[in-house]
C-alpha cells in the first residue's frame, strides 16, 4: 500500500474525529462500569458537581441590581458592563422581591427553565455557526461532517465539559467569534460589517475578545479596523450609564486590576505553569516569588507569539496563534477558554478539505489534503492529533489531572506552531 493510499483513508478531519469519538465512549464504558459519580467527578471543573451551571445564575445575581454589580467587595463580576445589562435582561424576566443568597439564584422560580431555553439557542446557533463557517470557507465540508464535529464538541472537555457545565459565557464567546470569522472575508458588504459588529460583541462580554481586532491590522484593512474600535468603544462606554456612570468605570477598573495580579497555581495560564515550577522546586514561600518571574515569562511569551501571528502565511496557524492569550495568557483563565481554539480547529480542518471558499485570497490556502506533499500531510495528521489530544475527554489517562494532560497538549501545540512559524519564516526570508 503507498503512501497515497493511506492518506485517502486517513485525512486530518477524520483522524481527530475517531479519535474525539473513541475518547468519549470509551469514558462513557468505564463510566457505567464504575457506576460511581467519581467518574464524572474526574472530568467535571473542581471535581464536584456543586459549581454545575454557576457561571450563569452567580452572574444573574451580581447583574440583578447594575448599581451594585461592581461595588460588592467582589473581584467575581469581573465582566464589562455589557455583559451585565444582558445578564439584567435575563433577571427581569422573572425577577424576584430580592435575590438573598448567591448559591439559590438557581432555585428561584423559572431560573432553571429559562436557563435550558437559554442553552438550547446557544447548541443551535453553534451548530449553525460550523455549518456556515464551512459554507463560506471550503466548500468541500458537507453538512453531515459539521453536525459530527457540533456532536463532538459537546462531549469534548473544554466546550461541553467546561463551558456548558460551568455555563460560562465563554461559549456565547466562542459561538459570535465562529459567526464572525465566517462573515469576515465574506463578499457582502453587510456581512463584512456584522462581522465586526459580533468582534465588538463578543470583546464587551469578555474583554480578551478584542485581540481578534489585529486580524484587520495584519490585513492593512485599516477602516474596517476603526470601525471595529468604534464599534467596540461605544458597547463598552455606553452600559456604565445604565450602572453609575464614573463611579462605576473607576469600581470596574480596581477589578481588573486585581484580576491580573491572582496568582493560580495551575498550568491553565503561562503565569500558573512558572509559579507552579518554583513551588515544587522550592517551597510555598517561593509562591510570589514565581508570581512575578511568571509575569515576566508571560510577557515575553506574548510577544514572541504576537511576532509569529503577524509573519505567519498560514491562516489557520495565525488564529492560533492569536487565540493563545486569551487562553494562556489571561492570569484567571480557567480550562473552558481552551474552547476559543475550536476556531483555529475549523481553519485547519478547512484548509485540509480544501473546496471553493467564498473569499478568492483564501482559495489557494484551500488546496486540500490530496494536494499536500507527502511531508505537509504527515504534519497536518500531527496537529489533527495535537488537536484532538486538546479536546478529546483523555480516558486513557484517566486518574491523573485531566487539566493537566490538556494544557500539556495546549503547550506541546504552541511551541509546535511557533517553532513552525519561524522555521517558515526563515526558510522563505
Amino acid at each position: 500500500m503507498n503512501n497515497n493510499s493511506i492518506f485517502k483513508k486517513i485525512t486530518p478531519y477524520k483522524l481527530f474525529a475517531a479519535i474525539v469519538a473513541c475518547c468519549t465512549a470509551g469514558f462513557l464504558i468505564l463510566a457505567f462500569v464504575n457506576q460511581s459519580s467519581k467518574t464524572f467527578d474526574w472530568l467535571i471543573m473542581q471535581h464536584t458537581h456543586e459549581y454545575s451551571f454557576a457561571d450563569y445564575f452567580y452572574h444573574i445575581f451580581y447583574g440583578s441590581d447594575l448599581t451594585k454589580t461592581y461595588n460588592s467587595y467582589d473581584v467575581d463580576p469581573c465582566f464589562p458592563p455589557f455583559a451585565y445589562l444582558f445578564y439584567n435582561f435575563l433577571y427581569k424576566i422573572a425577577p424576584v422581591a430580592k435575590m438573598e443568597s448567591l448559591k439559590e439564584v438557581q432555585f428561584y422560580p423559572y431560573y432553571m427553565f429559562i436557563f435550558v431555553i437559554a442553552m438550547s439557542l446557544c447548541i443551535v446557533f453553534f451548530s449553525f455557526g460550523i455549518q456556515i463557517f464551512f459554507e463560506k470557507r471550503s466548500g468541500a465540508f458537507g453538512s453531515a461532517k459539521s453536525l459530527l464535529l457540533t456532536v463532538l464538541m459537546i462531549f469534548s472537555v473544554p466546550v461541553g465539559m467546561s463551558a456548558v457545565e460551568r455555563a460560562n459565557s465563554a461559549l456565547v464567546v466562542l459561538i459570535l467569534l465562529i459567526y464572525a470569522m465566517a462573515f469576515k472575508d465574506s463578499q457582502n458588504r453587510v456581512l463584512r460589517e456584522l462581522s465586526l459588529i459580533l468582534i465588538a460583541i463578543a470583546a464587551n462580554l469578555k474583554l480578551y475578545p478584542a485581540i481578534f481586532g489585529l486580524l484587520y491590522i495584519k490585513e492593512k484593512r485599516w477602516k474596517e479596523a476603526v470601525r471595529l474600535v468604534i464599534y467596540g468603544v461605544v458597547l463598552f462606554t455606553v452600559p456604565f450609564f445604565f450602572m453609575e456612570g464614573f463611579k462605576s468605570i473607576k469600581e470596574f477598573l480596581v477589578i481588573i486590576y486585581l484580576m491580573q495580579g491572582r496568582s493560580i497555581e495551575r498550568l491553565t495560564t503561562v503565569r500558573g505553569v512558572v509559579t507552579s515550577a518554583f513551588m515544587y522546586f522550592g517551597s510555598e514561600e517561593a509562591k510570589w516569588t514565581g508570581h512575578h518571574v511568571g509575569m515576566i515569562v508571560e510577557n515575553i511569551y506574548l510577544l514572541i507569539t504576537l511576532f509569529c501571528f503577524f509573519i505567519s502565511k498560514s491562516r489557520w496557524k495565525s488564529v492560533f496563534l492569536l487565540t493563545s492569550p486569551m487562553v494562556v495568557y489571561v492570569s484567571s483563565a480557567y480550562r473552558y477558554t481552551a474552547a476559543y481554539f475550536l476556531v483555529a480547529l475549523l481553519f485547519f480542518l478547512a484548509e485540509n478539505e480544501g473546496g471553493a471558499p467564498e473569499s478568492k485570497a483564501e482559495a489557494s490556502e484551500n488546496k486540500g489534503f490530496e494536494h499536500m506533499s507527502d511531508r505537509e500531510k504527515i504534519k497536518n495528521l500531527i496537529y489533527a492529533v495535537l488537536f484532538a489530544g486538546i479536546f478529546a475527554i483523555p480516558v486513557w489517562a484517566y486518574g491523573l489531572e485531566l487539566e493537566n494532560v490538556i494544557y500539556c497538549f495546549i503547550y506541546v501545540m504552541l511551541i509546535a506552531v511557533t517553532a513552525d512559524t519561524l522555521k517558515e519564516r526563515l526558510k522563505h526570508g
